[in-house]
Formats: structure tokens, sequence, C-alpha cells
């Protein structure tokens, strides 16, 4: 138990310092001394040969319930705007009080920084992370990004925050920086992500790599769904209800589809023309839906682990929210959303600590506590991030892919592991019944051959005493019930064989007459009395019910990598109507025998017997079974020789 303990503890602070990894660390925005001090950036020594890439952080101008422009600060403006104060970036307004009075989160505002010294000619990029909820980028007097409307009126204001990229070219040592910023729906705001400037080669490739890494976990994501989904069909095919997997497909496809309408929104490059307002609503409406799913992944995969009528509860709760989220504005849904991350909080927490006892009582879940507290670091991580306390929201990906990873690995041992249980049913329902199969043959010959015994009595009762010899011998290698289920050799079924038609010989002498046509480098192993029977029903029911009998032709041959059965006989043969009925479980006709040995070739082999017959001239029933690794390289043996 102290070890499992131990585990847990180092599980934790590993994901722990995972956490604290991804936190911002604005020391290393400052490393060459570069910082923003009172809307003013020094950037003489800024090296941009060992560091391409610049965040803007310190502190900017900041002009409350003002939206200004590049001309409100031009020389030829003489009333200059009024300055409230100075805004950290990264950081969120509301509750600030830059002019003394706390600010709310619901508003509008410019931020400025103008840049010193720039040691550059040549174009640069600039990306706007995240600003809420709205903005306009302007650089040098030109506007370079725009994502909504920004306004002073909430009628006017449109939303949008996605990142974005702008280039430029310098021609001076100075830039003038004006982003507006305006919100009127989410519950804070400003740019609590850090804006950078970087040469135009490593701004493009980190906004293509940022868009390439969010596209891949889409697709993985799919790839998932789709693959678990494929698993859940085997496993019905299979006659497993395996609903679990469904659930976990339907967990990635919701997940895919939120995450990729989060951060970067990758899915908006496939949808240009949908508004922000309606990705962002499709957003939280798949994660909620999402965190449905996830409750019932759990539940089905480990019972007992959540009580199943507080999952239907929750789904219900959960469900109503949903229908909220597609129906309300943002600003009135957000504020329900607030209390919905506590309850996700208290859900996942109860469901941590049950995962802790359940792996360190019963030494059971590992695996499952690691998912659950990918999910719990993924909540926390979100929650950092929506109140400004992180500037990246990339970890929650980190997190979600572990969750994603692990419960991979859990369903795909479950899986794996019902199949074969299933196979193994299988098998042990099949090796039953073909005991039971050949309990019905052993004394449907028995039978026969009392019979043949008794009619020698009357008739030769000389040849009796012969024929006992030869049924007690074949009685011996026949009832072996130890080994009910075990394979014969050919070798020895030809011997029962012979033994079963020296009875019936000696019964009908000269009308029956038998003929072998045998590969005589065959003796691998076959299906006990799988032959005798065949052979039986061709005495019995094709030759001797001809007044002169006939001839009965056992013939065994190779024919690529299968031995080939054949008994053909010249008797009576049958009519269609009868042949189609001879494989029937009760026949009217033929006995028990060919239907029997239909059904134990299809178990063993998933292959049946061919049955050709014409009135008056004969049958012929064959069948083929694979040849043994060894007996293919004894045929290769006789064809050097």
């Amino acid at each position: 138990m102290l070890k499992r303990s131990l585990s847990v503890i180092t599980i934790i602070l590993m994901f722990l310092i995972l956490l604290i990894f991804s936190l911002p660390d604005h020391s290393k925005a400052h490393d060459q001394g570069i910082k923003a001090v009172k809307g003013n950036m020094e950037l003489s020594d800024w090296d941009m040969k060992s560091r391409n890439i610049l965040r803007l952080d310190g502190e900017w101008e900041f002009y409350w319930k003002q939206l200004l422009t590049p001309s409100d600060f031009s020389g030829e403006n003489l009333s200059k705007p009024e300055l409230t104060g100075y805004m950290q970036v990264p950081s969120l307004w509301n509750g600030k009080a830059p002019g003394g009075d706390r600010l709310p989160a619901f508003g509008s505002a410019t931020y400025r920084l103008v840049l010193e010294n720039i040691p550059y000619h040549g174009v640069l990029g600039l990306k706007k992370g995240n600003a809420r909820f709205s903005s306009k980028v302007y650089v040098n007097g030109e506007e370079l990004l725009s994502d909504g409307v920004p306004a002073l009126d909430s009628k006017e204001y449109k939303s949008g925050n996605t990142p974005q990229v702008g280039f430029f070219r310098v021609n001076d040592k100075k830039i003038e920086i004006i982003v507006q910023v305006s919100n009127y729906e989410y519950p804070n705001s400003g740019i609590p992500v850090s804006l950078e400037l970087g040469s135009e080669k490593a701004m493009l490739y980190r906004n293509q790599m940022d868009y390439v890494y969010s596209m891949a976990v889409f697709a993985i994501l799919l790839t998932i769904a789709f693959l678990y989904f494929n698993f859940f069909i085997v496993a019905r095919f299979h006659g497993l209800n395996e609903y679990v997997m469904l659930l976990f497909s339907a967990f990635c496809i919701l997940f895919a589809l939120g995450n990729a309408l989060a951060d970067q929104r990758p899915l908006l490059l496939l949808l240009p023309n949908i508004s922000f307002t309606l990705a962002f609503k499709l957003k939280d409406f798949f994660l909620t839906g999402n965190f449905i799913v996830m409750l019932w992944v759990f539940h089905k995969f480990k019972r007992g682990f959540m009580p199943p009528r507080l999952i239907r509860i929750l789904s219900v709760a959960y469900g109503s929210f949903m229908i909220i989220i597609l129906i309300f504005p943002i600003f009135i849904y957000i504020k329900i959303y607030m209390f919905v991350m506590v309850c996700n909080t208290i859900i996942l927490s109860v469901l941590f600590i049950q995962s802790i006892l359940l792996y360190i009582r019963k030494a059971e879940g590992f695996l499952l506590f690691v998912a659950i507290l990918s999910v719990n670091f993924y909540s926390l991580d979100a929650i950092l991030f929506s109140f400004g306390f992180k500037t990246s929201s990339g970890y929650l990906q980190v997190y979600m892919m572990i969750f994603a990873a692990v419960m991979t690995l859990l369903l795909s041992m479950q899986y794996f592991t019902a199949i074969k249980q299933r196979q193994d049913s299988i098998k042990q329902s099949q090796e039953a019944e073909i005991a039971f199969l050949r309990a019905q043959i052993n004394p449907h010959f028995l039978y026969n051959a009392l019979n043949s015994v008794v009619s020698l009595c009357k008739s030769a009762p000389d040849k009796a005493e012969e024929v006992v010899v030869e049924l007690s011998q074949y009685l011996r290698g026949s009832f072996d019930f130890k080994q009910m289920d075990a394979m014969s050799t050919l070798d020895k079924e030809l011997k029962l064989l012979e033994a079963y038609l020296y009875i019936e010989k000696t019964r009908f002498g000269d009308r029956l007459n038998v003929e072998y046509d045998l590969d005589e480098t065959l003796n691998f192993r076959i299906p006990p009395l799988i032959l005798q029977p065949l052979v039986e029903n061709a005495v019995i029911h094709g030759l001797l019910k001809s007044i002169a009998g006939g001839t009965v032709k056992i013939s065994i041959f190779r024919q690529g990598n299968e031995a080939v059965f054949t008994v053909t006989d010249n008797g009576v043969g049958m009519e269609r109507k009868q042949l189609d009925c001879l494989l029937e479980e009760n026949p009217k006709t033929g006995g028990i025998g060919v239907w029997n040995i239909n059904q134990r070739l299809k178990m063993l082999y998933n292959r049946g017997l061919s049955i050709k017959s014409e009135k008056g001239k004969g049958t012929q029933v064959s069948f083929s079974l694979p040849l043994s690794r060894e007996e293919k390289q004894k045929k290769c043996f006789f064809k050097r020789m």
C-alpha cells in the first residue's frame, strides 16, 4: 500500500510540475532587459539573432471608455486624449483601478505602446493572441488587424476573438501600436495573452506550427473516434455489447470539435463564413456534451464508480444547459457557465479521490486514476486561463491527449480481453457440441454393427467370432471418452473404416465391393469419425437398396495445400428434393451421420460437405481439409525424391 501511495504522489507531482511549467514566466520576456515602461519600450538591446520573437509585455498606456485611432495621437491633433493610466499586458482590466476607480468587465478601452530604436529595417510580424472580446490593431497609423467590431455602444459592438498575425514594413526607428478592445459579453476583459513581435520568417513559422499542432490534435482525435466506432461494430458482430467503445468514440468526436473551436480555432479555417458568436457557442456546446459522455464512459468502464441515477440527473442538468447555450446570448449563459465550471470541479474532484482510494486500497485502476487526474488538470488549466492567471491555453490539449492516450490503452485492453473471452466461450461451446455429436455417431455405428453380428450369427456363425473381434478393436479405438474433443490421425481413421467395411463385407458378401485410391504419403491429424459415417451412408442408403449392390470408392489425395476426401458409390442415387433435405438436422432419409459431419466441419474449418447425386447412377460426397505444416514439408520432400 505504501508503494502505491508513493506512486500516486509521484504522478500528481509530475502533473503539478507540468502545470507550473505552463504558467507565465515574465522573467523570460525581460531576459534582455526589454520591458514596456509607461507606454514605451526601448528595443536598442534587442538581439534578433538570438531571439527572433519578442513579447511586448509591460505597462501600456490605457484609455478607458475611449476607442482611439492613430489620428488622435498625431501632431496635427491639438487636443490629446486623456490618459486614464497604465495597464499591464498581459492582464485583465476588470477589477483594476488605473484611474482610481475599479473598472467593470463590460466596456471599451484603447491600449497604446511606442517601440523605439528598432534595430531592424524590413518586414516584421505582429501576433494578437487573445483580446476579449473584440479588437482592432493599428501599427504606424495603418489598420493591421481587425477581430469583431469594437464599439462604445453595445448595440454596434460585434464579438470576435481569434488569434491573428499581421505583417508590416519598418522604415523608421519608431513603431506605434494602438489596440482597441471592447467587451459586452464575457465576464472578464482585457488582453490576457502577450502580443508578440518578430521577424517575418519566425512569425510565419510560429503561426503555421500553431495551426498544424491544433489540426494534428483534431485529426488524431477523429482517428481514435473512427477506430473505436469500428471496434464497437466488430464487438457487436461477435455478440458483445461494448457500449463504452461507442461512448468513447462520441467523446473523441465532441472533444475534437470543441477543441478545434478553441484557442487557435483551426476549424474556422474550414468554416470561414461562420460567425464568431456561433463558433464560441458551439465550442461550449460540444465541450459540455463531452463532459456528459465522459461521465458515462467512466460508469460503463468501471461499474459502481458513479451511481447511474446521479449520472442521469447530471445528464439532464447539463443537457438543459446545452439548450440554454444555443438559445441565449453569450453574456447570459456565461454567468451560468461559471456555476457549471464549479460543478465540474466538484464532480472531477470526487472522481479523483475515488480513483486514488480504488488504486491504493484494492491495487486496481491505476490507468483510470491517471485518466481522471489528467481531466482534473485540464479543468484547472481552463479555469486559470479563463481568469487570466495563464496567458496560454496550449496545455489544455496536452492534458486531454494524455487522457485520450490512457483511455485508448484501457479500452483496448478491455476490448481484446472481451474478444478473447468470447472466443474462449465459443470454443468451449463448440467443443461441447462436437463431443455431443461424436457421442451420437458412436452408438449409431454400434447399433448397425450389432445388427450385422446378429445377422451373421444366423447365416455364418463361424464368421461371427471374427466380426466380434474386429468390432472390439474398433470400439477400443473409438470409445475414448477421456479425449472426446481430441483429434485423430488419418491412419487410425482408415483402420477403423477397414474394420467397419470388413463387418459389412462379411455380412453382404459380393453385393458390396470396395475400392481405395489413397495418397500413401498422407497421414495427418483429422477429426475422428468423420470418414466412416460417410462410407456407411453410401453402403446402407446407396448400394444395399439395390438388389445387385454395387461399389463404394474411397479416394484421398492432395490438391494444393489441402487433402481432398471423396466417397463415391454407384448405387440408387437421389432426386434433387432428397438431396436438399440431406443436410437437415433431422433428415427423413440418410440417417444422422451426414448432417452430423457437415456440422462438425463447419465448426472446425468453416467449410462443409459437397454432395452430388443422380437418380439411378449414384452419389458422390466430398470435403477438403487443410494440410498441416508438416504435411506440406513432406510434400516438398517427396517431390525432390
